[in-house]
C-alpha cells in the first residue's frame, strides 16, 4: 500500500514537472509573438526625428511575470539622436566644456558626466557644426593665447636686462638702452591689447556656446517629455489589444516595462530605469473592454530605480 502511495506521488511531481516545463515552452513562444507585435507596433509609430526605441529584449521571473527591457535611441542625461551616423539631455557645459569630435559624435564631458550627440536632421546637424566649428576657434584662441603670453614674457625679460645693464651704463650706450626701454614697453603694450582681444573674443564663443546649449537642453527635454507620453500611450494600447496573447502567464504575475537608462540619475553618477509594472489580471480587464488604455496606464505601479 505504501509503495502504491509512493508510485503515485512520484508520478503526480513527474506530470507536474512536465506540465510545468510545458507552459513555459508555451510562454516563450507567446513572448517571442508578443516582443514581434510590440517592436513592429513602436517602430511604426516612431518619430523619424526623434527618440525611438532601438531594441527590446523579454523574459520570465516564475512567480513574477515577464518582463520586457526596452532601449531607446536616447534618456536622461544621455540623449543619442541618429545624425546619418553622427551617434540624450544636455546639461551646459563649463565655460570651458571639455568637447571631442569622435568620427561624426560629437562628446561633450560635463562636470564627469559624458553627454554624447547623435543628429536627428537639420537641426542637431547645426548643434554639431557649432560645438566643432567653436572648439577649433577655442583650440586656437588657446594656442594663440599661450604664443602671446610667450612673447610677453620674452619682452619683459628683454627689459628686465635693460635696466640691468643701465645701472652701470653712461653717456651714450645709457640713451641707446632708454630707447630700447620705450620700444620695449610699446611692444608690451601692443601685446596686452592683443591679449585682451583674444580673451574677449573667447568669453563671446564661449557665451554664444552657453546659449546654443541652452536651447538645444530644452528642445531636448521637450522631446523626452514627447517621447515617453507617446511611449506609455502606445504601450497601454499594445497591452489592451495583444496582451490576450500572453495565455500561459500565470494568475498573479505582472508585466514589466523597463525602459533602460532613461531616466536621470537625480543626482547619481549614472542613470536610472524607468519602470513600469502591469498586474496582468489589470491588462485581461483592458482587453475585454472594462478598462481603457489610460486607466491601465494609471493603475500600473511607475518608478525609477
Amino acid at each position: 500500500m505504501k509503495k502504491s502511495s509512493i508510485c503515485l506521488l512520484l508520478a503526480g511531481m513527474f506530470a507536474a514537472s512536465v506540465q510545468a516545463a510545458s507552459q513555459l515552452d508555451e510562454l516563450s513562444k507567446e513572448l517571442e509573438i508578443m516582443s514581434s507585435i510590440m517592436q513592429t507596433s513602436y517602430k511604426q509609430n516612431r518619430d523619424k526625428k526623434g527618440i525611438s526605441v532601438r531594441s527590446l529584449q523579454s523574459t520570465y521571473l516564475a512567480g513574477q511575470g515577464v518582463v520586457f527591457r526596452i532601449q531607446t535611441s536616447g534618456g536622461s542625461n544621455r540623449f543619442r539622436f541618429s545624425f546619418n551616423g553622427l551617434d540624450h539631455v544636455i546639461p551646459v557645459p563649463p565655460i570651458e566644456p571639455q568637447i571631442e569630435v569622435r568620427g561624426n559624435a560629437v562628446v561633450i564631458e560635463n562636470e564627469g558626466h559624458v553627454i554624447e550627440y547623435e543628429s536627428i536632421g537639420d537641426e542637431l546637424e547645426r548643434v554639431r557644426e557649432l560645438f566643432i566649428e567653436s572648439n577649433d576657434k577655442l583650440s586656437e584662441l588657446r594656442d594663440k593665447q599661450r604664443e602671446l603670453n610667450w612673447e610677453a614674457r620674452e619682452v619683459e625679460r628683454r627689459n628686465r636686462d635693460n635696466e640691468f645693464e643701465k645701472r652701470h651704463a653712461e653717456g651714450e650706450r645709457r640713451a641707446e638702452l632708454e630707447k630700447e626701454t620705450q620700444e620695449l614697453q610699446k611692444e608690451l603694450a601692443k601685446i596686452k591689447e592683443r591679449q585682451r582681444e583674444v580673451e574677449k573674443y573667447a568669453q563671446q564663443l564661449e557665451e554664444e556656446q552657453r546659449e546654443a546649449n541652452n536651447k538645444r537642453m530644452a528642445a531636448a527635454q521637450e522631446q523626452s517629455k514627447k517621447f515617453l507620453a507617446e511611449f506609455e500611450h502606445n504601450s497601454a494600447d499594445i497591452l489592451c489589444k495583444y496582451g490576450s496573447g500572453l495565455k500561459s502567464l500565470p494568475a498573479g504575475e505582472h508585466i514589466t516595462l523597463v525602459l533602460d537608462s532613461y531616466a536621470d540619475g537625480k543626482g547619481r553618477n549614472k542613470s536610472q530605469d524607468r519602470i513600469y509594472v502591469f498586474d496582468y489580471k489589470d491588462v485581461q480587464s483592458c482587453v475585454s473592454g472594462k478598462l481603457d488604455p489610460q486607466k491601465l496606464l494609471g493603475k500600473a505601479n511607475t518608478y525609477e530605480f
